[in-house]
């Protein structure tokens, strides 16, 4: 079964940048955008469609991309990694899935993938894993919590 773009509820430049202004208020870091255009394309490639069908297979592949593209791109000048982890997991409860992460598992999952360790396809396997069966259906609105860093 393929499946289109318009079956999702997806992320704009804008939510994103309002999530990278709440992580930046939780936990500090300086503000701005390093590059508008390595935003932009992170937000649109799990967007991307070819003759109108996603070349995503489902929903966790979507929200790997998310997650992959936006830490990846580092388009914002500080909070890249907790930018790209919130926007994972807000696309997954604006799309009915809320998470009840193992801060540890997400924190090593997004490291990985900004030291560039694994690939975009190793980041929705290891995604799918860390959702499995903690997977529900969303009753509230999308909200993320970071782990504070150590000191």
């Amino acid at each position: 079964m393929s499946i289109k773009a318009e079956d999702f509820f997806h992320l704009t430049v804008e939510i994103v940048k309002e999530i990278h202004a709440e992580s930046l208020k939780q936990f500090g870091g300086s503000d701005g955008i390093r590059e508008p255009s390595l935003l932009e394309s992170a937000v649109a490639a799990p967007q991307a469609t070819f003759g109108g069908v996603s070349p995503f297979s489902d929903l966790a592949e979507i929200a790997a991309a998310y997650l992959f593209y936006i830490c990846r791109n580092q388009a914002f000048i500080d909070g890249n990694k907790r930018t790209a982890l919130g926007a994972c997991i807000v696309f997954l409860r604006l799309n009915g899935v809320a998470t009840k992460p193992d801060s540890i598992a997400w924190e090593k999952l997004t490291v990985d993938v900004a030291a560039s360790k694994i690939d975009r396809e190793e980041t929705t396997k290891r995604l799918r894993k860390l959702l499995g069966s903690r997977k529900t259906v969303a009753k509230s609105k999308p909200v993320f919590r970071y782990r504070k860093k150590q000191k």
